[in-house]
C-alpha cells in the first residue's frame, strides 16, 4: 500500500515548476490532456525509472517556486516521474530546506549546529524573529549545518517564485552567509 493524496490538484505555478525541469508531460499518464486517452496502457518501464534521480531536482522546483511542496504539487511530480508517493514524501520531509507545510516566500534558514550555536547562533535566531516580525512575511527557520562552520553563525535567505528563481543561479537562494 502506498500514500494517497486524495483529490489534491496541482496549482498551475507547480505544474509549471515540475514541467521547467521536465519538459511538457508527453501522456494521459503523466498528466496531460485526458479529453481523447487511452488509459489502457501506459508509457515507463525502464525509461521512467531512469529518471528517478530528478526527484531532488523536482522537489527543489517546487519548493523554489512556490515555497513549500503541497501534496498536489508532490503528487504530480510522482505521476510524471512515476515514483511513489511515500518515496517522495520521505524525501521531502528528510531535507530541512523543503516544506510540506505552507509557508511564507521568503525564509531565513540560520545554522543551529554546533559551531553556530557556540558563536550564538540562538541569539541570532531570536534578535531576526524580534526584528523581523510576523508582519513581515519572513519566517526565521532554524537549521542543520549549512556548510559555513569556520564562519559561524550563519545564515541563508531563501525566496521562492518566479521572480526569485530567475534571478539567481541558485534558484531562490539569495545569500549564504556567516553573521558576525
Amino acid at each position: 500500500m502506498d500514500l494517497r493524496f486524495g483529490d489534491s490538484k496541482p496549482t498551475d505555478e507547480e505544474r509549471a515548476a515540475v514541467d521547467a525541469l521536465l519538459g511538457p508531460p508527453e501522456s494521459s499518464w503523466e498528466g496531460a490532456d485526458r479529453s481523447d486517452a487511452d488509459l489502457r496502457w501506459a508509457r515507463g518501464g525502464r525509461a521512467a525509472r531512469d529518471r528517478r534521480d530528478l526527484l531532488l531536482p523536482g522537489l527543489h522546483a517546487l519548493n523554489d517556486r512556490v515555497g513549500w511542496i503541497s501534496e498536489g504539487g508532490l503528487d504530480y511530480l510522482c505521476r510524471r516521474l512515476t515514483v511513489p508517493p511515500s518515496e517522495a514524501y520521505g524525501v521531502a520531509t528528510f531535507y530541512a530546506m523543503f516544506s510540506v507545510r505552507p509557508r511564507p516566500a521568503t525564509v531565513l534558514h540560520v545554522c543551529t549546529d554546533l559551531a553556530c550555536a557556540a558563536a550564538g547562533a540562538p541569539r541570532l535566531c531570536e534578535a531576526a524573529e524580534a526584528r523581523l516580525g510576523p508582519e513581515s512575511g519572513v519566517t526565521v527557520e532554524r537549521s542543520p549545518c549549512l556548510g559555513l562552520c569556520e564562519r559561524a553563525p550563519a545564515a541563508l535567505v531563501v525566496r521562492a517564485g518566479e521572480d526569485a528563481a530567475g534571478a539567481t543561479a541558485g534558484g531562490g537562494v539569495t545569500r549564504a552567509a556567516a553573521v558576525s
